[in-house]
């Protein structure tokens, strides 16, 4: 039994309460036993997705309707109000990133945000294989240099490359530039 599966019950009692239909009616308008209909709401028993698609269509709904709130997936939103407090990875030498996600360690991307003042860079890296990176330029111009390669961005533009190529981003110009990069797998 999923942990998922074990919420149904009290999901289908909650409507149907919510509707005031009783177990007696709900049992007469889909053909299930009473008891067997209280032991799914109780979570003692689950049920079959057969039986599930019959309370449903009983409680005026679909099969994904009644199971939605049920997904893990939504468990999984975060959102980072404009006031949420920024972790800050590094900040030094004109190189300021941030962090812009909680909980990085259970995430898949890594969503950064650097701002570069005149003439400043990152620090070199290179990650291992099977790492990648996107960046996005908002604001300025930026150079990226990608091993032998170099490649200059202006803003709007953005690059997507094999993160265990050795790297870091230039600012050659005196004016600010603010760098988006997310990094798939997560790594920071």
């Amino acid at each position: 039994m999923t942990p998922a599966m074990l919420k149904v019950g009290p999901r289908i009692r909650e409507i149907r309460k919510g509707k005031k239909i009783t177990l007696i009616e709900l049992s007469k308008q889909t053909g299930i036993a009473q008891a067997t209909l209280s032991r799914i709401e109780t979570g003692r028993m689950i049920g079959t997705v057969e039986s599930h698609q019959k309370i449903a269509d009983a409680l005026g709904l679909t099969l994904a309707a009644l199971y939605a709130p049920l997904d893990r997936r939504y468990e999984e939103v975060a959102v980072s109000k404009k006031e949420t407090p920024r972790k800050l990875v590094h900040q030094g030498r004109g190189c300021q990133i941030e962090l812009l996600t909680q909980e990085v360690t259970k995430k898949k991307i890594t969503p950064l945000y650097v701002t570069l003042s005149g003439s400043s860079k990152t620090a070199l890296e290179e990650n291992e294989r099977g790492v990648e990176k996107f960046i996005w330029i908002q604001e300025g111009e930026v150079e990226v240099s990608l091993e032998k390669e170099v490649h200059s961005l202006k803003e709007g533009e953005t690059l997507y490359f094999d993160a265990s190529l050795p790297h870091r981003i230039t600012n050659p110009r005196s004016k600010t530039a603010k760098v988006f990069v997310a990094v798939s797998p997560s790594k920071i």
